[in-house]
């Protein structure tokens, strides 16, 4: 089964806690919130925002919240965001692939993956967390894939 990277996953339920809140939010409170170790946190924090996902306030009663309404957000862009791009699947990454998986007239599957891997990023751009928060899409569904094919499980941790 694949799934979305551990990284992935908490910056989408960090942005989901932001989507549903009407005020700021400090790290503190969206790790305690969600149950993210803070430090971890606080660097996919800083990915979210320099893409424009998130912004910050600085002070006292500052705090972060999204930088774009949650209907323009995708998991897409979301993953993009902390990852640097959308993970490729293992055979279609040269860099992870096994021997067998080095020539394309050895691989049978390479096709099926080339496809997989399609699905799987129409499935991440036609996602938005507006999707997630009004139930069309369930966070599950997102990180595992039940309801819309299997996302995808990062090589990068």
């Amino acid at each position: 089964m694949l799934k979305l990277s551990t990284k992935s996953s908490y910056g989408l339920r960090a942005c989901l806690t932001l989507a549903a809140s009407d005020v700021l939010l400090s790290s503190a409170e969206i790790a305690e919130k969600d149950q993210i170790p803070r430090r971890y946190l606080e660097q996919i924090l800083s990915s979210l925002r320099q893409s424009g996902l998130v912004q910050s306030v600085r002070g006292a009663k500052g705090g972060y919240s999204l930088g774009k309404p949650p209907e323009d957000i995708t998991v897409a862009a979301l993953v993009a965001s902390v990852e640097g791009t959308l993970p490729p699947m293992l055979c279609t990454n040269p860099d992870l692939q096994s021997e067998n998986c080095r020539s394309e007239s050895e691989c049978d599957c390479r096709g099926l993956c080339r496809e997989l891997e399609n699905s799987v990023t129409r499935v991440l751009e036609g996602t938005t967390l507006a999707d997630i928060l009004s139930g069309r899409k369930s966070l599950n569904d997102a990180m595992t894939g039940n309801a819309h094919g299997d996302l995808l499980e990062s090589s990068k941790r």
